[in-house]
């Protein structure tokens, strides 16, 4: 899966690949987002469902204009943040620029979701049926930085 000329640092997609596929692996209940995602938000769940109809994504969307970041939950469990203050260290975390994310991120859903993932083989990417080592990715991106 190719990803185009990109804003974001090339350390990055590999957490940025994992997020999405958190988004279609699990059942992600509820997407908080600052206003202008909202609707950004709204088209990536109906472009997901469109290329994945066998993809069931309801997910409330919460809008919290005092948010700098977009969170992903699974029932009461965040899995995932795009932006913001480093989270606890079991939540896939993305650091920089909310709207350089957003677009990075909205790829790599919309391509996995044309794939088939998580039901394609190999598809989500070769390390994607390993363990996600969320403290080595963060070790990694503060070594860049």
């Amino acid at each position: 899966m190719g990803v185009e000329i990109s804003k974001v640092e090339g350390v990055l997609h590999l957490s940025i690949r994992e997020s999405a596929r958190r988004l279609l692996r699990h059942d992600v209940i509820k997407i908080r987002v600052p206003n202008d995602f909202s609707e950004k938000c709204h088209g990536l769940i109906l472009d997901v469902c469109d290329l994945q109809p066998s993809q069931l994504l309801q997910p409330q969307i919460e809008v919290d204009n005092s948010l700098e970041m977009i969170e992903f939950f699974e029932l009461e469990n965040k899995l995932v943040q795009l932006s913001g203050v480093e989270p606890e260290e079991n939540i896939c975390w993305i650091p920089g620029v909310l709207d350089d994310l957003w677009i990075e991120f909205e790829k790599y859903a919309k391509a996995l979701a044309e794939a088939g993932y998580p039901g394609c083989l190999n598809c989500g990417g070769r390390d994607a049926a390993e363990v996600w080592d969320e403290k080595s990715r963060r070790l990694e991106m503060l070594k860049t930085s």
